[in-house]
């Protein structure tokens, strides 16, 4: 998703782009937001996985279940995830303003 160090052909939407004022900032943010989401939806996934992981084990222990329970950490995932979605759709606004 480290798409700013990498060099793309110039596609015909980045030449549309080009004659919006002002979009280049905008384009990082942007890009910088869907990085950060798919990470937070990233850390939720394995949240997810992890519990499928504990439900399919042969034995199933009241410790590991209270554990995975208990882990609130993924609900800090879970308000990133709301939170930079949030902040990407208003960019997202902002871009298509802009192109008017």
């Amino acid at each position: 998703m480290d798409r700013a160090t990498r060099s793309y052909p110039e596609s015909e939407p980045i030449r549309q782009l080009a004659g919006a004022r002002g979009v280049e900032n905008l384009m990082l943010f942007i890009d910088d937001d869907l990085r950060e989401t798919a990470m937070a939806l990233g850390n939720v996934e394995n949240y997810l996985v992890g519990v499928l992981r504990l439900l399919e084990a042969p034995r199933l222990g009241r410790e590991e279940v209270h554990a995975v329970a208990a882990d609130t950490q993924v609900l800090d995932h879970v308000d990133m995830l709301v939170e930079t979605l949030e902040t990407l759709r208003r960019r997202l606004a902002k871009l298509s303003a802009s192109l008017r």
